[in-house]
């Protein structure tokens, strides 16, 4: 009998759960924080790197409910939405409220997406909240890696860059840390993702208008992976990428599914 997990996050602490099994996270997670509120430094640049035990395609699953049971582990991930984090006069963290169904042995990574609204200024304190607002994530049960999805002004790169240093020290190195990257910022030869701390930064070749086609990959950390839409016709870069993450607009389908449990790419209708 095919065993599943049931993800979803009790409202009142915001925890995400598995019914069938919870790590010990409170007694990780103080040492975890520590570590994110020190800040301290790591090497300037990792070499990319596709964790071992990643499949070659991975589904983002956003706010919505989403069953995933039939999801085959050997072919496919998940990347789930596991909360929103909003900067203005503080840290606001805002965690996943819908349901997820996947797989019991599934791979499964955590995504935290930021937002930086009017009221935000770069200081120590808002550093270290970031940062340990996205190392909590960690605590989850059945994670395997970590995500951060965020736009970034110029004047605001030194801010996660730093944040993103304090969360590589925070975690685990058997536990990957990506990100996603806008194709502008792959396309920079010596830019700044070359100094981030991530093991990927997965390009998102969608949503790209009239500019499509447009960017060359030069990045490094950019070459391993790709992001593509359902929605959209599936357009690669130059160097085929190892790993494919699909964005899907709406609910996942049966019929999608199926036809990536076949190791096929649902086409934009």
């Amino acid at each position: 009998m095919c065993v599943h997990r049931n993800l979803s996050y009790s409202p009142s602490t915001g925890t995400l759960r598995s019914v069938l099994l919870m790590r010990r996270a409170a007694l990780l997670f103080p040492a975890l924080l520590a570590l994110a509120l020190k800040g301290d430094s790591l090497p300037a640049h990792r070499a990319p790197v596709t964790p071992a035990r990643a499949p070659v395609i991975m589904l983002w699953a956003w706010e919505r409910p989403e069953d995933l049971r039939t999801l085959s582990p050997d072919i496919a991930g998940v990347a789930f939405l596991a909360q929103r984090v909003f900067l203005n006069d503080g840290v606001h963290s805002i965690p996943r409220h819908q349901p997820i169904r996947v797989p019991e042995s599934i791979y499964a990574v955590a995504v935290t997406r930021i937002e930086i609204r009017p009221g935000f200024r770069d200081t120590e304190a808002m550093r270290a909240q970031t940062a340990a607002a996205i190392v909590q994530t960690a605590t989850l049960a059945d994670i395997n890696g970590l995500q951060i999805d965020f736009d970034a002004t110029p004047a605001q790169r030194a801010f996660y860059t730093d944040v993103l240093q304090r969360v590589r020290a925070a975690t685990p190195a058997s536990m990957s840390l990506t990100m996603t990257a806008l194709v502008s910022w792959c396309a920079e030869s010596d830019g700044w993702l070359h100094t981030l701390p991530v093991d990927q930064a997965i390009p998102m070749h969608f949503r790209l208008g009239v500019h499509i086609g447009y960017f060359a990959t030069r990045e490094p950390l950019c070459v391993a992976s790709v992001g593509l839409s359902t929605d959209e016709s599936q357009e690669y870069p130059a160097t085929r990428p190892r790993q494919v993450y699909l964005f899907s607009p709406k609910p996942w389908t049966e019929a999608e599914l199926g036809q990536i449990n076949q190791n096929l790419l649902p086409k934009a209708e």
